[in-house]
């Protein structure tokens, strides 16, 4: 089958449709398929009439074409993944006994696509980066569909190198010297708040998960392009570079579940960096498989009628590779 390419908005994103499993193993397409999603602002969609039928194994070495491949589940999470694969489930599948068997946090529908701005009254959508708590970020992500609601459920994108540079100067400089102080504990608590399925650390786990501190501005390793970074449900406090955040400040933010005052630096440059000149939505179908670059983007989750329709997405985290990470 013939593929067919499109821009999902100007440079941010493309699709490629017709796509089988065995292009997948294709070293060429492979190849193709990297240097589009290099090009194209780490925003990458496949489609294909039998990509829901993807294994496990399959998906997992598709994702090695971006990535390596977290081996490690995340803490907390360990009933929520593939049997014998490092593929977290999530949306609202359940067993036979009615257990959840995937990591579902509750968020809004979208009324209208005017929803896809922040709005700072809700602070809906939750537009984030993975996982900027642990010591090594992940570079990327890859989402592969399984079971889609007829209506909602889909994932929303925004282009932080274009946002970036859209900003003035001043703001610019201001931000270059900031970091983000990224909690694991805070992230859990906070989602937990409106979403009481989601799980929260125990005091031991707290202990192993430290907080951890990302630049506000990071340069892409291998464009060196400049992109806004750090916007994580974990992001706790926003201090200039080095400065010690106070023990009771980050105990509050972690079992409380409320950011410091300091965050709201960021979040009151959301509205404008998920205006529609930056985002895609991503309408899921069954077998659809989208790779995104957590460097350069920010995404975000949005609802469904959660009685009413059952969604599962298979999510795998990437690397960079050992000797990339070495070298930071």
């Amino acid at each position: 089958m013939e593929h067919r390419q499109s821009g999902l908005n100007g440079d941010f994103g493309i699709m490629i449709e017709g796509v089988s499993r065995r292009d997948l193993d294709d070293p060429d397409f492979q190849h193709h398929a990297f240097d589009l999603w290099t090009r194209h602002g780490g925003l990458l969609a496949i489609r294909g009439d039998d990509l829901a039928a993807l294994s496990p194994a399959a998906l997992v070495a598709w994702s090695e074409v971006f990535g390596a491949v977290e081996q490690e589940g995340m803490t907390g999470r360990e009933n929520m993944s593939v049997p014998g694969y490092p593929i977290l489930k999530i949306g609202n599948v359940r067993d036979a006994a009615g257990n959840l068997k995937a990591s579902l946090a509750r968020v809004p529908e979208l009324a209208s696509d005017d929803d896809i701005r922040y709005n700072p009254e809700t602070r809906r959508p939750v537009w984030h980066t993975d996982s900027t708590f642990r010591k090594h970020p992940p570079i990327g992500s890859v989402f592969h569909c399984r079971l889609a609601p007829d209506r909602g459920g889909e994932t929303l994108f925004a282009d932080m190198r274009r946002a970036y540079a859209a900003l003035d100067a001043p703001t610019r400089a201001k931000l270059a010297n900031l970091e983000a102080v990224c909690s694991l504990a805070h992230h859990d608590k906070k989602i937990s708040l409106y979403s009481p399925d989601y799980p929260v650390l125990t005091a031991e786990q707290r202990a192993a998960n430290p907080p951890n501190r990302v630049p506000v501005v990071l340069e892409h390793p291998n464009s060196g392009a400049p992109a806004l970074y750090g916007l994580n449900s974990s992001t706790c406090a926003v201090l200039p570079r080095g400065e010690a955040i106070a023990q009771e400040v980050l105990d509050h933010c972690d079992l409380v579940g409320e950011e410091h005052q300091s965050v709201d630096l960021l979040r009151d440059l959301l509205p404008f960096i998920t205006g529609p000149d930056f985002t895609v939505k991503w309408a899921w179908r069954p077998g659809d498989v989208v790779v995104w670059d957590n460097r350069c983007t920010l995404h975000a989750a949005t609802g469904y009628d959660y009685e009413r329709y059952l969604r599962e997405m298979w999510r795998l985290t990437l690397h960079a590779p050992k000797q990339a990470r070495a070298a930071e």
